[in-house]
This record gives C-alpha cells, structure tokens and sequence, in this order.
C-alpha cells in the first residue's frame, strides 16, 4: 500500500527498450557504507521518520530501512511501519529485495532479480497473491515508492559510474513498474536545511513529465530530497 503520493507512478511511463544506448558499462566501486534518520514531510507537515543502514560486507552490500508514517486518509489517521531490504553486489546490482508494510493494513514483497527472469512475489493487504515475472536487465536500478535511502544508492551509482549526465533502468517494485531516469549534476549551490545554510551539490533526477532535487554533501551523503511535483521532501536529521 502506498501511503503518500507515489515518486514515480505514472511518470516514469517509457519502455526500458528506449533506453539510451551510451549509458556507461560497469562502475568502478565506491564507498556506499552509510546510516541516519530522514524526517518526511508532505507539504510542509511532518509525516513520518526513515531510519536506515547501508553496509558493505562480505561481497554485497545490504541496505535496510526502518520507516513509520503518520498521515490522514480517506479522512482518518493512519499509522503503518515498512521494512525495505535490498542486497546488492559490490557493482551495485540488485540481486533481492524485501519489503514488509505492518499495521492495520499488513502486506509483503519479495523480488528475486537473480535469474533469467526478475520474479516479484507481492501478497496484498487482502491477503491475495500477486506474481510475476520481468524482464530486467542486471544493472536494473531499484528504486521503491517512499524509499529514501534508495536515493543514496542512486548518488552512489552515479559516482562510481563518474558524474556527468546519467541514464538509469529503473524498477519500482511497489508499481511492478520498470522504467528509466536521468542523473544530472547541476553544480554546488547554497541550500538551507533546518536553519543552517551550507554549499551543497544539487543533483537533478528528471523523467518525462516531473524531476526530484537531490542535495548532496561532500561526503556524497544525501541531506534533502525534494519531491515538487508531490510536495515531497525528506531531511536527513543531524
């Protein structure tokens, strides 16, 4: 169940076949170890907290989330918990992800990306299965509906892989959507968070019919992340 206003539902309307074929090949590794706490909110009201870790061990890289939200719907207050966990290779690739929502509305995802075929395996809130099977190719970029931190793993790739203007296969696991994006660095640039006012580089994440502000630190940490389009926005806690 998606509780805010889906990032990328129905913007992100392209084939992966359109891709631009000059999108680069393999990253060189960088650095994604990384945890913290995102404040969300929608319109300028606090909904909720993103709490999560990504840590490189042993060959992969997991990266979990911890995320609670707290907004009106259909005119009562809803309170819902989600667990996102995905594992990557060192090259950044997908190789599983979960995501578990708990609350007066429970359901659960699981997506294999490991063989031939992506198998995605969705039990819905009525308790219905929903399965299927996708065609992905392996550097597919996951990036899930109210996922913060997959917006870290985004900066990460786009470093490994050099800067510049990027285009990225994407999979929305929530929408069963796959599709495409574009990385772009837009220089650094004075944003103020919280009060405090600090040189922070802009990255630009642009589709067919809307675009997310990215500010990242020189640490290539994320510190906000702007949704106009939805009046989305997220502020890593210091």
């Amino acid at each position: 169940m998606i509780l805010l206003p889906p990032i990328l539902a129905g913007v992100l309307a392209c084939s992966v076949a359109t891709l631009d074929q000059e999108t680069p090949g393999k990253p060189r590794l960088v650095n994604v170890d990384d945890e913290g706490v995102f404040v969300i909110s929608l319109a300028g009201r606090p909904v909720g907290t993103e709490r999560f870790k990504i840590h490189s061990s042993l060959g992969k890289i997991e990266a979990q989330g911890e995320i609670r939200l707290h907004i009106e719907q259909n005119g009562k207050a809803v309170g819902v918990q989600s667990f996102p966990e995905l594992v990557l290779d060192p090259q950044l690739r997908p190789l599983t992800y979960t995501w578990n929502q708990k609350g007066s509305q429970s359901s659960r995802l699981e997506v294999d990306f490991r063989g031939k075929l992506t198998r995605a395996r969705y039990k819905t809130i009525s308790g219905d299965e929903d399965d299927r099977d996708f065609e992905l190719p392996p550097d597919v970029v996951v990036l899930d509906d109210n996922v913060v931190h997959h917006y870290q793993l985004i900066t990460a790739r786009y470093q490994a892989m050099g800067g510049g203007k990027q285009t990225f296969r994407v999979f929305v696991p929530q929408e069963a959507l796959p599709s495409l994006l574009t990385v772009e660095d837009m220089g650094i640039a004075a944003s103020t968070i919280d009060g405090i006012t600090a040189n922070l580089r802009h990255l630009l994440i642009t589709t067919e019919v809307t675009h997310i502000d990215l500010w990242v630190d020189d640490q290539q940490h994320i510190e906000r992340v702007s949704v106009p389009a939805t009046q989305l926005e997220a502020v890593r806690k210091r």
